[in-house]
């Protein structure tokens, strides 16, 4: 039938709104067509193959006139005739047989309709690898056992001597193995059904020759026809597929009955197996091409690859594995997925498969590659197939791709070869490549379990340390695999490797917030004895036992508020061989003291060779500059600390700590909407955790660091609300119990923050200036901050931290900020004066005070302050390119201009000059709309107005001077 004239014609009678099941899709388009095709369980690339190219199998031509008739019954229309056939058509052939050669379908239907019809047929088929053999075999195991027929397949191939049960011993006699040989092949003929069997030319029996029943050595071929096939009960139908040509001299087993039939099987022509890759895939001629010439004309393979890339269910595990080059990259990729534990996904980049494999991807024929999803950009994804076939990869092929990824050194190569080492049980060679390259450990903690039980002695000891330094380096003491490891330590058999043990549990009772059972484990003879260790005795595992130990004293002097003893300990000579380590705590005791400098330089010191430490070093230098006023040189320490940590692995709440504290410098900055989506970043690596005892605490800080963001955004009630959720997270139970108060009393100070926000009503985003009159929210500001100063008053041990003393400092100038009597807010501003403990804080208390004295009316006073404050900001940045902080600036800016404005457009005109600067660009309406206060208390707005603007003040005379003000500056209404 000419399907395409048949459905041109069918469309012409169609009415023009006919419309099929899909949306937009016209019933007798192409695409609805594909649809019904695909409705009905066949291929939808059959449809553009059968019409426009005459390409198709039986059964999918057989579907396509189905529903062209079904088509043509509702426009009216007949459809061509269908040629008559004398008897029921035959059973479709498989697709691999119906487009590739006479051959193949003449002995798939001789057998099979042989057997349907109750004989017991015996067929021959030869060809080399690639002419089908398998195809026909697979194709007729699947027509027998659909039609609930018995079917045994044999597939002899090498040695067999195991598959066979023959047991003969090496030197016995060549008529005892042809007997044994004769017995074997007996004890797998079945009495009746149907036997398949493949046989290649390279069988063997334990390295002996087949024999012949005489004993002499005979072809594979000739011994399958006569132990199998002759020697075959007269009920059971045969097939034997060799690769040797038949014997010529082929008997009859049995008087009367004829010699089996021989049929040469060959290879498809590229007409043929292009036609087929195209039918089946869809493919164009080009990709046809192209992949038949890359298969060899293949048929085993050439239909392997339509199964794989045609989303159908691969071939069974030993027929996969039978291919060669299927067999390596099966070894290769199970290989891969056992050592790379630290992927969160199974997707290899193409250097790990190359190391694996030994050779490029590419270099595989297409029906390996198949066995593959992805690309070398997005990495590489093992098939269902190939996973399937990793259970019966060879002990040797998977060992050798080990070896070979044992022998990765560098990049992407690392991890894998960490835990191919593992997969080796090279336990020296493990320690060793950690010992080379520390950091490395962050890859063993997959690897513990095998070391465990798998090293011994010192290595065993030394791989523990690792891991124990990994988790204890994250600040993750209550890992299962770190306590495991620290145990194993503290039963090992050297005393100083159970000290540095001691050592560490000290440290993870530091981490807890139980100062008492940090120094008691700090005080225990074996850690003592350590510490007294004369030098020249001293082995690593006491050296490191010594310097840790002194940190963690230094950790706890510091808790306790005695700098100088802290100061002390880090100072000892013991504490150098710490490293990174000792560098990073020097500058966090440093900046606790407010040794800035010294800070800065140890902090400095932390190499990048230590990725995590490095990174948290940068962290505290972020934090110091934002503390000292310079938040663009915070921002860029801040930014590289969370690149660092993200590419050393670290955890959720470290990441989540630096990019909240990223989010305040941004604020700081005026740069809020950036500030929020960075600080959702945070919230989202730590969501909330229903568990009952989980530790609420780190999302309880991401939600009040937040609070000042929202403030900065003008969302005074979404702030109050983050700071319900955050009260409540903190209620619960924590091992941290002084971080909780800590974080307590800074959220109700946030709260108090919110308040003050929303009686000021503007955003929390300096310049900030006091209200004229009181208001209810400022009144339960003023009552919140008052609970807490008087809670907190510094010099007491624990509550007199560096922390709780800048947290005051912040108090008392947002209590005076709250309250409009000026006589009591300077007193606030000169408490907050007296704490302050660095240039940036003075020109924060300076500017307040500015402010308080402008209230008071006492502008020279004011100006005297605002002098002293610009001489401090000068001294924020000392040899730094860095601009002053410009919210600070914009304070300072937006009181001078108050205090000048008496001198009219001068003022003005100098105002707007000093805010061209880009980095106040955030700034710079707050400015004009705190100057446009002044200027409406001042009376004579709009006389000011009209001097500098002329008709354009003319058109805002609706609105309040101060909007007319800040909209004429900032260039809306139009104008610009």
């Amino acid at each position: 039938m000419n399907y395409k004239a048949v459905l041109a014609d069918l469309r012409a009678h169609l009415p023009p709104d006919a419309s099929g099941g899909a949306a937009g899709v016209r019933r007798g388009s192409l695409r609805w067509l594909e649809g019904e095709m695909r409705a009905r369980g066949t291929g939808a690339a059959a449809v553009r193959n059968i019409i426009y190219r005459d390409i198709g199998t039986s059964a999918d031509r057989e579907t396509l006139r189905a529903i062209l008739t079904e088509l043509a019954a509702e426009v009216g229309r007949p459809l061509p005739a269908t040629p008559t056939a004398p008897a029921p058509a035959p059973t479709p052939l498989p697709a691999e047989l119906e487009l590739l050669g006479r051959s193949k379908k003449r002995a798939y239907r001789q057998f099979l309709a042989g057997v349907r019809a109750g004989r017991c047929p015996r067929l021959i088929v030869t060809g080399r690898a690639g002419a089908g053999k398998t195809v026909l075999l697979d194709s007729l195991d699947f027509a027998l056992r659909e039609a609930g027929l018995p079917v045994k397949r044999l597939f002899l191939s090498g040695d067999v001597s195991g598959l066979l049960g023959l047991g003969a011993a090496p030197g016995t006699a060549y008529a005892q193995l042809a007997a044994a040989q004769s017995e074997a092949a007996r004890r797998q003929l079945p009495a009746s059904g149907t036997l398949l069997v493949r046989v290649t030319d390279d069988l063997n029996f334990a390295a002996s020759s087949p024999r012949s029943t005489e004993g002499s050595a005979i072809s594979p071929a000739r011994w399958a026809v006569e132990h199998l096939l002759n020697a075959a009960p007269p009920g059971l139908a045969v097939l034997l597929a060799l690769e040797d040509a038949a014997p010529a001299d082929l008997r009859s087993p049995s008087p009367g009955v004829p010699p089996p039939e021989t049929i040469a099987l060959h290879p498809p022509t590229p007409a043929e197996a292009r036609g087929y890759l195209m039918a089946r895939l869809g493919v164009p001629r080009a990709e046809a091409e192209l992949l038949v010439a890359e298969t060899g004309r293949h048929l085993d393979r050439l239909s392997l690859l339509v199964r794989l890339r045609g989303g159908e269910a691969g071939a069974d595990t030993p027929a996969l594995l039978a291919d060669p080059d299927i067999r390596g990259l099966a070894g290769a990729t199970a290989a891969l997925a056992a050592c790379t534990p630290h992927l969160s996904s199974a997707s290899w980049p193409p250097e790990l498969l190359r190391a694996a494999l030994r050779r490029e991807l590419r270099q595989l024929p297409p029906h390996a590659r198949a066995l593959l999803a992805g690309s070398d950009a997005l990495g590489w994804t093992p098939t269902p197939a190939l996973r399937a076939a990793w259970t019966g990869v060879e002990p040797a092929d998977r060992a050798g791709a080990v070896g070979r990824l044992a022998g990765l050194l560098s990049g992407e190569g690392r991890p894998v070869r960490l835990a191919a080492l593992a997969a080796l049980e090279d336990w020296p060679a493990l320690a060793a490549q950690v010992r080379a390259q520390p950091d490395d450990a962050r890859w063993l903690p997959p690897l513990w379990p095998a070391i465990r039980h798998g090293a011994v002695g010192e290595i065993r000891d030394e791989l523990a340390g690792a891991v124990v330094r990994h988790f204890a380096g994250r600040g993750d003491y209550h890992d299962a695999r770190l306590r495991d490891a620290l145990f194993t330590l503290l039963e090992a058999a050297q005393p100083p490797v159970r000290a540095w043990a001691r050592v560490k549990l000290a440290e993870s009772s530091l981490e807890a917030g139980n100062m008492t059972a940090a120094a008691e484990q700090l005080a225990h003879p074996e850690v003592c004895a350590a510490l007294s260790a004369p030098s020249p005795a001293r082995d690593p595992w006491t050296v490191a036992a010594c310097a840790d130990a002194l940190l963690v004293r230094a950790a706890l002097a510091r808790w306790g508020g005695d700098l100088e003893a802290a100061t002390y300990a880090v100072s000892d000579p013991r504490v150098a061989v710490g490293g990174p380590r000792a560098g990073l705590w020097r500058g966090l005791i440093a900046k606790d003291a407010g040794r800035w400098d010294e800070a800065l330089c140890a902090l400095a010191s932390v190499p990048v060779s230590s990725p995590l430490l490095s990174a948290r070093a940068r962290y505290q230098e972020g934090d110091l500059r934002l503390r000292l006023g310079q938040p663009a040189t915070a921002l860029e320490a801040l930014r590289d600390a969370a690149a660092r940590l993200e590419a050393a692995g670290a955890g959720a709440e470290e990441c989540a700590r630096v990019l909240t504290r990223s989010a305040t410098a941004l604020r700081r900055l005026g740069k809020v909407q950036e500030a929020q989506v960075t600080l959702d970043r945070a919230l989202a690596l730590l969501p909330p955790d229903p568990r009952r005892h989980a530790d609420h605490v780190p999302r309880a800080r991401l939600l009040s660091e937040g609070i000042p963001v929202l403030l900065a955004l003008g969302r005074p009630d979404d702030a109050l609300m983050a700071s319900i959720q955050a009260l409540a997270l903190l209620a619960g139970r924590s091992a941290r119990p002084a971080e909780v108060r800590y974080r307590q009393r800074r959220t109700r100070y946030r709260v108090a923050l919110a308040y003050l926000t929303r009686g000021l009503g503007g955003a929390y985003l300096q310049p900030l200036l006091s209200p004229a009159v009181d208001h209810p929210d400022l009144q339960r500001a003023r009552a919140l901050l008052d609970d807490l100063i008087a809670q907190q008053r510094p010099g007491s041990p624990g509550k007199g931290s560096d922390r709780d003393g800048i947290l005051l400092f912040d108090m008392y100038l947002s209590r005076a900020l709250a309250d409009p009597d000026p006589a009591a807010a300077l007193d606030l501003v000169d408490r907050a004066l007296a704490l302050a403990a660095h240039p940036y804080e003075q020109a924060q208390a300076r500017a307040m005070r500015a402010e308080v004295q402008v209230r008071a009316g006492s502008p020279a006073d004011a100006l005297a302050e605002l002098n002293r404050a610009h001489a401090l900001m000068r001294r924020v940045q000392p040899g730094l390119g860095d601009a002053p902080d410009p919210g600070l600036q914009a304070q300072l800016l937006t009181l001078e201009g108050a205090v000048t404005l008496g001198d009219g457009a001068q003022t003005l005109d100098w105002l707007r000059v000093s805010l061209a600067d880009p980095a106040l660009a955030p700034f710079r309406a707050g400015v004009w709309r705190a100057l446009g206060r002044v200027l409406e208390e001042h009376g004579q707005g709009w006389t000011l107005l009209r001097s500098m603007y002329g008709v354009r003040a003319d058109a805002l005379a609706h609105l309040r001077p101060g909007d007319a003000l800040w909209l004429l500056e900032m260039g809306g209404g139009g104008m610009a």
